[in-house]
C-alpha cells in the first residue's frame, strides 16, 4: 500500500461503517451513491461540513469513486466482515457478526462523524433507488460547475 488516503483500507473501513447502518443488504451502486454523499454532504443539506474538505472537483470524483467502492466491498468480503447475497434480482452486501463486532473498535473522531453523517444520509435516501439517486448526483454536479463557470 502506497496511500493511506482513498486507499481501498480506508474505503472498506467507511463501507463497513456504512453497512452497519443498513438492516437489509444494499447494492454497490446503492453504497457507491450514499457513501458519496456521506463524504461530501454539504451540497446534499446532510451535513455542514464534507469530511473529505471542501473540493470544486468533488462531482468528477463520483465515476470512479464506483470502482474504489467494489475494490474495498471485496477485500471486506475475502476478508469475513462483509458478505456477498443474491438478493432483488442481483448481488447486494450485508454486514457479517464478525463485521459488526469490527465496526465496535472504530471510535476515532472521523469514523464517528462518518457514522453519523451516513446514518443521516440513509435516513434521506431511504425508498429512493440507487438509479435515481445516482442521476441526481449526477444532475446536482452539472449544476455545480456551471454556477462556478459563471463565477
Amino acid at each position: 500500500m502506497d496511500h493511506l488516503f482513498n486507499s481501498t483500507f480506508e474505503n472498506s473501513l467507511r463501507l463497513l461503517i456504512l453497512l452497519d447502518e443498513y438492516e437489509m443488504p444494499q447494492t454497490l451502486d446503492m453504497l457507491y451513491a450514499v457513501d458519496f454523499m456521506t463524504l461530501y454532504g454539504v451540497p446534499f443539506g446532510v451535513s455542514e461540513h464534507n469530511l473529505q474538505g471542501d473540493n470544486d472537483l468533488k462531482f468528477s470524483e463520483f465515476a470512479s469513486h464506483r470502482e474504489l467502492v467494489k475494490e474495498a466491498l471485496k477485500e471486506l468480503v475475502l476478508n469475513g466482515t462483509a458478505e456477498a447475497v443474491g438478493f432483488k434480482n442481483g448481488l447486494s452486501y450485508v454486514i457479517t457478526t464478525e463485521g459488526e463486532d469490527y465496526c465496535e473498535s472504530l471510535t476515532s473522531e472521523y469514523a464517528r462523524e462518518y457514522r453519523k453523517i451516513a446514518r443521516d444520509v440513509v435516513k434521506a435516501t431511504e425508498g429512493k433507488t440507487e438509479r435515481g439517486l445516482i442521476a441526481a448526483i449526477y444532475k446536482l454536479g452539472g449544476k455545480s460547475y456551471r454556477r462556478e463557470a459563471v463565477q
